[in-house]
């Protein structure tokens, strides 16, 4: 009986070996199964739907920002660029009113605005003989130490007899001698005291006709510059120019004309108006730039390597020279700047952030090359609608109106974004 038993119990073991073996198989296969297949979503994520994966999105979009978004677009850039233009000469922007004033109105400043003269200070004075005192003024009138009498001088103080009238020139008594006049008897202790710079403008008076005169008023002060009307920042006199450059020399407000009108200890120099001191070493000069020591000029060289650019970028230094602006952006990696040739100099380099497709770039960009391009424009309507040009009213002070040009020619600081008010 003890054998059968144990024969049993061996077979029974060996059953359910066999079992959870097949058990065992079983599962094996369904992990590979399972390993092998790719989840795929029911239906993919269209334009302006959420995703967190490109895979999330349809085909053609990209997971940008945690939205479905095109970044390839079927946009041409164009060679040519919107210009502002609203004047060939300065009578465009002037029309029927005059650009300078007739001669007539040289003195309306003195004559309409100028209530005290230039250079005089109302400080206390003594006598004509000290002009210095009160610059372009004079000596006003002061009182008789005794009696209070109006006086320019002591001898208008004294009360003498006027042989012409027969009176006497203080107190009015009739006389044929000094000494019959009331005053006669303080006569060698008076003096005249208590004057004071007189400043106010003996011509000024803005009830003359000169103050309204039309010709005067409505002078025009545009003038065409760059095909722009722009207000005229020309000279007459020093007076016309600001504390930074108060000297009007041939028109225009300068600093300087000459060495000695600069700091000699400090190395500065008169250049083209104005007070500099050239440079000698290259700290002296901004990011990118190095010293000319010739010229003393600092001159932009532009990026030598991906490495300078990183290290701009993470210190945040924007460095110089137009288009070699490192541009940090809140969400720019530094690492991501890499030295590329300029668009405007290919032997100059400029920092930037190549773009990968459209989608990097603003959206009046496309990515050509690596470099976020504007799309330009194919004609002057185009421009119209870019610049916002439209409603424009032409009024006696503005006998111009703006137009938008699309053009070939080389871009001025006024084209393109720079335009896009």
């Amino acid at each position: 009986m003890l054998v059968d038993s144990e024969e049993e119990l061996a077979m029974g073991l060996r059953s359910l070996l066999g079992l959870i073996s097949v058990a065992l198989a079983f599962s094996l296969v369904a992990c590979d199964t399972d390993k092998a297949q790719k989840v795929e979503p029911e239906t993919r994520g269209k334009r302006g739907e959420r995703c967190m994966a490109r895979n999330d999105c349809a085909t053609g979009l990209a997971c940008i920002g945690g939205v479905c978004a095109k970044n390839e677009f079927e946009v041409d850039v164009s060679a040519k660029h919107c210009e502002r233009g609203e004047c060939g000469t300065d009578e465009d922007c002037c029309g029927d009113r005059l650009t300078e004033a007739p001669a007539i109105c040289d003195d309306r400043v003195l004559v309409c605005e100028t209530p005290t003269l230039e250079g005089c200070i109302q400080t206390t004075c003594t006598d004509a003989t000290e002009p210095t005192v009160c610059g372009d003024g004079f000596c006003g009138a002061g009182s008789c130490s005794s009696f209070g009498f109006t006086c320019m001088t002591a001898s208008d103080c004294h009360d003498v007899c006027v042989a012409a009238t027969g009176t006497c020139s203080l107190s009015n008594v009739a006389c044929t001698l000094d000494t019959q006049c009331t005053y006669y008897q303080y006569n060698a202790g008076q003096t005249c005291g208590g004057r004071i710079c007189n400043c106010a403008n003996p011509v000024f008076d803005q009830s003359d006709p000169l103050c309204t005169n039309e010709d005067c008023l409505n002078v025009c002060n545009l003038r065409c510059q760059d095909k722009l009307c722009v207000e005229d920042d020309s000279c007459e006199t020093d007076l016309d120019c600001p504390a930074t450059a108060s000297i009007c020399d041939g028109g225009v407000c300068v600093e300087c004309t000459a060495d000695d009108e600069c700091e000699e200890d400090n190395d500065e120099t008169c250049e083209n108006g104005f007070c500099r001191r050239g440079c000698e070493f290259n700290e002296e000069c901004g990011v990118f730039e190095e010293c000319d020591t010739q010229s003393g000029d600092c001159v932009y060289v532009g990026c030598k390597s991906n490495l300078a650019c990183i290290l701009a970028a993470g210190r945040g230094q924007t460095g110089v020279g137009g288009s070699g602006n490192v541009s940090v952006g809140s969400g720019d990696d530094a690492r991501l700047y890499v030295c590329l040739e300029s668009e405007v100099d290919p032997s100059i380099g400029v920092c930037r952030i190549p773009c990968e497709n459209d989608g990097n770039c603003s959206q009046l960009e496309v990515c050509e090359a690596g470099y976020c391009k504007f799309v330009g424009c194919v004609d002057h309507v185009d421009c119209r609608i870019y610049l916002g040009i439209a409603n424009q009213i032409v009024t006696e002070n503005k006998p111009y109106v703006t137009e938008a040009v699309c053009t070939d020619a080389p871009p001025t600081d006024d084209s393109e974004t720079a335009n896009a008010n």
